[in-house]
Protein backbone atom coordinates (compact mmCIF):
# COMPACT_ATOMS: atom_id res chain seq x y z
CA UNK A 1 0.00 0.00 0.00
CA UNK A 2 1.20 3.35 -0.68
CA UNK A 3 1.72 5.55 2.64
CA UNK A 4 2.23 8.96 0.83
CA UNK A 5 -0.17 11.27 1.59
CA UNK A 6 -0.68 14.82 -0.21
CA UNK A 7 0.68 17.87 2.08
CA UNK A 8 -1.62 20.68 1.59
CA UNK A 9 -0.63 22.48 4.79
CA UNK A 10 -3.13 22.32 8.40
CA UNK A 11 -6.55 22.65 7.59
CA UNK A 12 -6.77 22.55 4.10
CA UNK A 13 -7.52 19.94 1.61
CA UNK A 14 -6.47 18.81 -1.93
CA UNK A 15 -9.50 18.11 -4.93
CA UNK A 16 -9.90 14.95 -5.65
CA UNK A 17 -11.44 13.67 -9.06
CA UNK A 18 -13.91 10.98 -8.41
CA UNK A 19 -14.26 8.91 -11.98
CA UNK A 20 -16.57 5.88 -12.74
CA UNK A 21 -14.11 2.41 -12.57
CA UNK A 22 -12.76 -0.11 -10.43
CA UNK A 23 -9.06 -0.33 -8.57
CA UNK A 24 -7.11 -2.86 -7.80
CA UNK A 25 -3.79 -3.95 -6.64
CA UNK A 26 -1.47 -6.77 -7.80
CA UNK A 27 1.71 -7.29 -6.46
CA UNK A 28 2.65 -4.02 -6.73
CA UNK A 29 0.85 -2.96 -9.88
CA UNK A 30 -2.20 -0.31 -9.24
CA UNK A 31 -4.44 -1.13 -12.42
CA UNK A 32 -7.59 1.17 -12.81
CA UNK A 33 -10.19 -0.38 -14.92
CA UNK A 34 -12.78 1.74 -16.81
CA UNK A 35 -15.27 0.79 -18.85
CA UNK A 36 -19.28 1.60 -19.91
CA UNK A 37 -21.83 -0.04 -16.73
CA UNK A 38 -22.15 -3.31 -16.65
CA UNK A 39 -19.24 -4.05 -18.89
CA UNK A 40 -17.51 -6.43 -16.70
CA UNK A 41 -15.28 -4.32 -14.49
CA UNK A 42 -16.07 -5.66 -11.29
CA UNK A 43 -15.88 -9.13 -12.78
CA UNK A 44 -12.36 -8.54 -13.89
CA UNK A 45 -11.60 -6.90 -10.81
CA UNK A 46 -12.56 -10.09 -8.69
CA UNK A 47 -11.30 -13.04 -11.13
CA UNK A 48 -8.24 -10.85 -11.20
CA UNK A 49 -8.35 -11.01 -7.50
CA UNK A 50 -8.37 -14.81 -7.41
CA UNK A 51 -6.06 -15.23 -10.01
CA UNK A 52 -3.58 -13.55 -8.26
CA UNK A 53 -4.06 -14.78 -4.64
CA UNK A 54 -3.87 -18.22 -6.61
CA UNK A 55 -0.39 -17.05 -8.19
CA UNK A 56 1.04 -16.61 -4.64
CA UNK A 57 0.86 -12.30 -5.34
CA UNK A 58 -0.23 -9.81 -2.79
CA UNK A 59 -3.76 -8.71 -4.17
CA UNK A 60 -6.31 -5.95 -2.68
CA UNK A 61 -9.58 -4.40 -3.87
CA UNK A 62 -8.74 -0.78 -3.75
CA UNK A 63 -12.46 0.43 -4.77
CA UNK A 64 -15.69 -0.68 -7.12
CA UNK A 65 -17.31 1.59 -9.43
CA UNK A 66 -15.90 4.75 -8.38
CA UNK A 67 -13.08 5.82 -6.82
CA UNK A 68 -11.21 9.31 -6.56
CA UNK A 69 -7.87 9.91 -7.71
CA UNK A 70 -5.36 11.78 -6.31
CA UNK A 71 -1.82 13.22 -8.20
CA UNK A 72 1.53 12.32 -6.60
CA UNK A 73 4.15 14.16 -8.18
CA UNK A 74 4.09 12.47 -11.56
CA UNK A 75 2.14 9.36 -10.44
CA UNK A 76 -1.50 9.26 -9.72
CA UNK A 77 -2.85 7.23 -6.41
CA UNK A 78 -6.35 5.89 -6.63
CA UNK A 79 -8.05 6.42 -3.05
CA UNK A 80 -10.96 4.37 -1.93
CA UNK A 81 -14.21 6.21 -1.07
CA UNK A 82 -14.91 5.88 2.71
CA UNK A 83 -18.45 4.77 2.06
CA UNK A 84 -17.90 1.67 -0.03
CA UNK A 85 -14.13 0.62 0.74
CA UNK A 86 -14.18 -2.81 0.77
CA UNK A 87 -17.60 -3.28 -0.56
CA UNK A 88 -17.92 -4.83 -4.36
CA UNK A 89 -21.01 -5.45 -6.50
CA UNK A 90 -21.65 -8.70 -8.06
CA UNK A 91 -24.54 -8.80 -10.89
CA UNK A 92 -26.32 -11.38 -10.16
CA UNK A 93 -25.21 -11.71 -6.52
CA UNK A 94 -25.16 -8.30 -5.12
CA UNK A 95 -23.03 -6.71 -2.63
CA UNK A 96 -19.75 -8.82 -1.50
CA UNK A 97 -16.74 -7.99 1.22
CA UNK A 98 -13.44 -8.08 0.02
CA UNK A 99 -10.31 -7.45 1.32
CA UNK A 100 -9.24 -3.87 0.49
CA UNK A 101 -6.77 -1.41 0.75
CA UNK A 102 -6.95 2.49 0.96
CA UNK A 103 -4.88 3.99 -1.99
CA UNK A 104 -2.28 2.55 -4.59
CA UNK A 105 -0.33 4.38 -6.85
CA UNK A 106 -1.96 3.45 -10.73
CA UNK A 107 0.71 1.49 -12.71
CA UNK A 108 -1.79 0.47 -15.65
CA UNK A 109 -5.38 1.71 -16.79
CA UNK A 110 -7.17 -0.98 -18.37
CA UNK A 111 -10.18 0.17 -20.62
CA UNK A 112 -12.67 -2.84 -21.54
CA UNK A 113 -14.23 -2.26 -25.05
CA UNK A 114 -16.25 -4.20 -27.70
CA UNK A 115 -13.96 -7.05 -28.61
CA UNK A 116 -14.00 -5.74 -32.42
CA UNK A 117 -12.89 -2.20 -32.05
CA UNK A 118 -9.31 -3.79 -29.88
CA UNK A 119 -6.08 -2.86 -31.97
CA UNK A 120 -4.54 -6.38 -32.19
CA UNK A 121 -0.90 -4.25 -32.38
CA UNK A 122 -1.33 -0.62 -30.40
CA UNK A 123 1.01 1.59 -31.83
CA UNK A 124 1.46 3.65 -28.22
CA UNK A 125 1.54 1.96 -24.72
CA UNK A 126 0.62 4.99 -22.60
CA UNK A 127 -2.21 7.55 -22.92
CA UNK A 128 -2.52 11.10 -20.17
CA UNK A 129 -5.10 10.76 -18.02
CA UNK A 130 -5.32 13.28 -15.48
CA UNK A 131 -2.41 14.74 -15.63
CA UNK A 132 0.17 11.28 -15.69
CA UNK A 133 1.45 9.50 -17.96
CA UNK A 134 0.47 5.76 -17.40
CA UNK A 135 0.74 2.68 -19.06
CA UNK A 136 -2.87 1.88 -21.12
CA UNK A 137 -3.90 -1.43 -22.49
CA UNK A 138 -7.23 -2.05 -23.91
CA UNK A 139 -9.24 -5.83 -22.86
CA UNK A 140 -12.70 -7.02 -24.34
CA UNK A 141 -15.52 -6.12 -22.18
CA UNK A 142 -17.60 -8.82 -20.39
CA UNK A 143 -14.44 -11.17 -20.55
CA UNK A 144 -13.35 -11.91 -16.90
CA UNK A 145 -11.69 -15.19 -17.36
CA UNK A 146 -9.62 -13.96 -20.44
CA UNK A 147 -8.44 -10.79 -18.83
CA UNK A 148 -7.46 -11.71 -15.59
CA UNK A 149 -4.91 -14.38 -17.04
CA UNK A 150 -3.97 -10.78 -18.82
CA UNK A 151 -3.72 -8.58 -15.78
CA UNK A 152 -2.03 -11.35 -13.32
CA UNK A 153 0.61 -12.02 -16.55
CA UNK A 154 1.51 -8.40 -16.35
CA UNK A 155 1.67 -8.15 -12.79
CA UNK A 156 4.31 -11.15 -12.04
CA UNK A 157 6.49 -9.68 -15.06
CA UNK A 158 9.79 -7.73 -13.70
CA UNK A 159 9.18 -4.17 -14.14
CA UNK A 160 11.16 -0.87 -14.84
CA UNK A 161 9.75 2.56 -14.86
CA UNK A 162 9.56 2.58 -18.35
CA UNK A 163 6.00 3.41 -19.34
CA UNK A 164 5.63 1.34 -22.55
CA UNK A 165 6.81 -2.20 -20.77
CA UNK A 166 3.58 -4.06 -21.07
Amino acid sequence: MSERRPSAGPGTSLPRNNVHATGIRIGGLGILVRGPARSGKSSLALATLRRAEAAGLQAALVADDQLFLEPMGAMLDMVAPPATRGLIEISGVGILEEPSIERATIGLLVDLQDPASIERLPARATIRFAGADIARIALPRCDASFGADILVSLAKRPRNHDLNQF
